[in-house]
Order: structure tokens, then sequence, then C-alpha cells
């Protein structure tokens, strides 16, 4: 599915996501990632989604975007409430769906210059 809508002014842009793999700008990845308007990064969350912590989200820095939005697969998985509680006291709410749905977000929110963190998990 192309989600790109060619408007953001950011060096990153989400063009597709199919079959667990999210292509961004000309790449392909597999693996989970953050991506914002500014950068791109394949080194800072585990593999599973059960295993973001806390500090997981403090090292994110989540508190410095008006959207954090966590894409947890194909299909939505909720994270548990401890995770969903400290973003909430951090003051940045996670917003949790599934990576598709991510994906067409983020595109829309980096269109209107959002700051805007993608964590996503294929």
């Amino acid at each position: 599915m192309d989600i790109s809508l060619d408007k953001s002014t950011g060096q990153y842009q989400i063009k597709s996501y199919t079959d667990g793999c999210i292509r961004v700008n000309d790449a392909e990845y597999r693996q989970p990632l953050t991506v914002t308007l500014e950068n791109l990064s394949t080194q800072n969350l585990p593999n599973d989604i059960n295993h973001i912590t806390v500090e997981t989200l403090q090292e994110l820095e989540i508190d410095q975007y008006e959207a954090v939005l966590f894409g947890t697969g194909e299909k939505l998985e909720q994270p548990s409430w401890e995770l969903i509680e400290a973003a909430q006291i951090m003051r940045a709410p996670l917003e949790v769906m599934s990576t598709p749905a991510a994906c067409r977000t983020f595109t829309v929110l980096a269109s209107e210059g959002r700051r805007v963190l993608a964590i996503l998990y294929p």
C-alpha cells in the first residue's frame, strides 16, 4: 500500500508498508525502527514490543514530540499498562495502533509539519 503524500518537508518519508516491510524514502526495513522528520534509527528498540520499557521511552525522549505513534505490527497489540501510564506521566501519551495505521498517520502529520515520532514494528 503506497501512502506517500509528497508534501512533507522532512528528510524522512514513509512511502509504503507491505507484508512486514516498511519503506522509508528508498530503503526497506524489516526490523523495528524509529522515525521522525529528521531522524531514523534501527538501533534503539528491542526486537519484541513486550520488551519496551519506561527507560526505552525516556531514551527516545518522547516528551519532545507533539505526537508519538506506536505501531505494534500488522495487528494492534496493547502494550503493558505500566508503559502507557509512564508515557502519560511524561506528558506524551502513546497513540497505539497497527503499523499500517501508524505509517499512514505519520505521513499525514508529517505533511502538516508536526513534530511526530513513530515507533514502528513491522
